[in-house]
């Protein structure tokens, strides 16, 4: 299990390329979003490696990584110095940044702080500020006695289209939401709710695909649309009868707009 021992804190990490050795290949760096983990990833991962070099994280605290304790700070500016700690770790100096949900606050976050780190961004529904609706469906009292897999169940139909994606893959994703320990979860969450990049968008130089279910409630459209203009070098696709999370209900379609976004940057 590959684990970059940085600074406070171990980075659980994965790295797949089936890119042809002779050539020179750019690296995708894929952040999951709230409670999650980089196994979320596994169906974008054949689609890109053999484009690129794929690069996968658990955030602090999530999956494979190592755990902060009860009380300590959570932050956007630690989970992108986890980042940079990781692509120093093993030698790349830039990164497409591929992210779902909150993962997209963290790239985002981290092209305004390390723009040179950064070579674009794609983003699948990630809201610049998460709205309240949003909010008054997570319950710290509720996680804290529960865990994050009930908070997972609860909220699964505001999150995906069921008849999108299998009860299969449904019921995995609610295990794999409850692995999260439930003090990280709380900490995480309170990170995203309190924050509200719309200020600073138009300081991201990069380009950025922003990438949404045009019936999503966590990233409704004309908040996609906002995020649109006010970026300085941004595409915006949205996806007809969809909601959110589209990087697990359709992936292909993800991944497809991904490459053609990245193609065009050659």
């Amino acid at each position: 299990m590959p684990i970059a021992k940085l600074s406070g804190i171990d980075i659980h990490y994965d790295i797949t390329d089936y890119t042809d050795p002779w050539r020179t290949s750019e690296t995708v760096l894929l952040h999951h979003g709230f409670g999650r983990n980089l196994n979320f990833w596994r169906e974008w991962v054949p689609l890109l490696a053999r484009h690129y070099r794929v690069l996968r994280m658990d955030a602090r605290g999530c999956g494979a990584s190592g755990v902060p304790p009860r009380g300590a700070p959570y932050t956007l500016d630690l989970l992108v110095r986890d980042a940079v700690g990781l692509l120093d770790h093993l030698g790349i100096e830039k990164v497409h940044w591929g992210a779902e949900a909150s993962g997209g606050h963290v790239g985002l976050a981290m092209a305004l702080a390390h723009p040179l780190r950064i070579a674009s961004i794609t983003l699948c529904n990630t809201p610049f500020q998460l709205p309240k609706s949003a909010n008054d469906n997570f319950s710290e009292a509720e996680v804290e006695q529960f865990g994050l897999g009930h908070w997972a169940r609860k909220t699964l139909a505001n999150r995906i289209d069921m008849d999108k994606v299998s009860r299969e893959w449904m019921e995995w994703s609610i295990a794999e939401h409850d692995k999260t320990t439930r003090h990280i979860a709380i900490a995480q969450h309170a990170m995203i709710a309190a924050g509200n990049l719309f200020p600073r968008l138009a300081e991201v130089r990069v380009p950025v695909l922003v990438m949404a279910g045009n019936k999503s409630s966590i990233a409704p459209q004309e908040q996609m649309i906002q995020m649109r203009n006010a970026l300085p070098n941004a595409k915006l696709v949205l996806f007809e009868g969809y909601s959110q999370g589209i990087a697990f209900s359709a992936p292909e379609r993800c991944v497809g707009e991904m490459k053609t976004f990245l193609d065009g940057l050659l």
